[in-house]
């Protein structure tokens, strides 16, 4: 962490827990009466659940509890409360460098949870020129009724339940959403996607089908991602990548090469199996 990049940790929180909610508030209503989607704010604390995938921990988290007064408010101990009641499997995700980190930390520890997967985070200054990407990528934004293709790929890519690939059908018709397909020979194998909050972008849903990998696809969704934020006005861009086995290894590496910077991440936290 060289310090390069200047940031502000509460803009980016706000854009991260605004990322996620947006993806609940997106799925179709049947999807959320039929599915179990749910998704509820406890004081900064941002609590969600997809009833009908409860050993997909991923997709039932509880974001923001590093906030200030997170822990000292009771915010946590109720979000936490609510998730469990939804009986699924769960991680609570704790930032490394808010005011809360060290409040929310000790209640977990106190209580039992573990340590899990930690999730990288990397900034770039937004108003920073990019460098083209591969000539062979075709890099588009994708319309409010063209995303069938970003959920097929992002559930072939990264193992993710095509029922869990209704988050995304609505993105880019919320406020501030980009979303984005990488083709190559006409073929669409990639996607990716960006919100905009304020001055801050942040990018994620980043997937590229495995025979398409090795030819430039995320480097050149990336770098149209930083074009377009520096269009938009903003001066930082976070991206994250989740240290866990599926990850790629490449991620992290084709963010630092097109200039980005690693921060503080984020810890996940999760309670033994068998533990109330």
């Amino acid at each position: 962490m060289g310090g390069i990049c200047s940031h502000d940790g509460a803009a980016i929180a706000a854009a991260e827990l605004r990322f996620r909610e947006d993806l609940w508030r997106s799925a179709p209503k049947d999807a959320v009466e039929e599915a179990e989607v749910r998704h509820r704010r406890f004081g900064p604390i941002l609590a969600t659940v997809f009833g009908d995938l409860p050993d997909a921990i991923l997709m039932n988290l509880v974001q923001g509890a590093a906030e200030p007064g997170a822990t000292e408010d009771g915010h946590l101990a109720a979000a936490v409360e609510w998730v469990r009641s939804r009986e699924v499997d769960y991680f609570v995700s704790v930032a490394k460098d808010r005011p809360g980190t060290k409040a929310a930390e000790s209640w977990l520890e106190s209580r039992g949870y573990e340590r899990g997967p930690l999730v990288r985070r990397f900034v770039h200054p937004g108003t920073q020129a990019a460098a083209p990407g591969s000539s062979s990528v075709e890099v588009a934004k994708l319309g409010s009724l063209e995303t069938e293709g970003m959920s097929h790929i992002l559930g072939e890519a990264i193992g993710l339940s095509s029922l869990a690939t209704i988050l995304v059908l609505g993105l880019p018709a919320r406020e501030g959403w980009h979303c984005y397909r990488a083709s190559l020979g006409g073929q669409e194998v990639a996607c990716g996607a960006m919100l905009v909050l304020g001055k801050v972008a942040l990018i994620g849903l980043d997937a590229t089908l495995p025979e398409a990998r090795g030819h430039g696809c995320q480097t050149a969704l990336i770098t149209r991602r930083l074009v377009d934020a520096r269009a938009e006005g903003c001066d930082t861009v976070v991206a994250e990548v989740c240290d866990a086995p599926s990850a790629s290894p490449d991620a992290a590496r084709n963010l630092e090469r097109l200039g980005f910077e690693e921060i503080a991440g984020s810890t996940t936290w999760r309670r033994p199996r068998g533990i109330g």
